[in-house]
């Protein structure tokens, strides 16, 4: 049994079908999941899903790498006229998406105003499989978070300032782990 007062794990469980992907968060939605749920976007893409939902109900913040993420599979679908719609969000996360102009991009709706057919996909659909979460020195993680951080200021120009430093850092933390692995050959 889990100490009520520990935070939650930061976690993600998902389902795919033919035309829509299910996700619950658990915690926070973070980096430490982000690898994971980038590649699952790849499948949905790949699949040409029309509908990303994302159970935000026991999430209980976002960080930049994970929004970024969202915003990555968000644009990779919007050409083949595809969204991803997160539902049951806190004012807060909410709030979070606004704050990077994401909130354009990515449809979200609070807690009590989930709309019909989006209510109607979560019922009795709860996603099973685990993504896997991974450590920030992991070098798939640090690609994602450059990769997230990139889509945050490529959808968003106004969003460069914020993360120019971020960006920079993951670089060299990226080119450092690069020659890392050719002197260890």
């Amino acid at each position: 049994m889990s100490d009520p007062a520990s935070p939650p794990v930061d976690q993600a469980f998902v389902v795919l079908s033919d035309r829509h992907a299910l996700i619950r968060v658990e915690g926070r939605g973070s980096f430490k999941i982000s690898a994971s749920l980038k590649q699952f976007g790849d499948a949905v893409v790949r699949k040409k899903v029309s509908l990303i939902l994302v159970d935000m109900t026991r999430c209980i913040g976002m960080d930049s790498t994970f929004m970024g993420v969202l915003a990555g599979m968000a644009s990779r679908l919007k050409p083949i006229g595809g969204n991803v719609a997160l539902v049951n969000c806190s004012p807060r996360t909410r709030g979070l998406l606004a704050t990077l102009g994401l909130d354009q991009l990515i449809e979200a709706s609070e807690v009590g105003a989930t709309p019909e057919a989006y209510a109607s996909l979560l019922e009795g659909r709860a996603p099973r499989e685990k993504l896997e979460a991974a450590s920030c020195q992991d070098p798939d993680t640090v690609k994602t978070m450059l990769d997230a951080h990139q889509n945050l200021v490529d959808l968003v120009p106004e969003n460069l300032p914020q993360f120019k430093d971020v960006l920079l850092f993951l670089r060299e933390e990226m080119n450092r782990k690069a020659g890392d692995r050719q002197g260890a050959e």
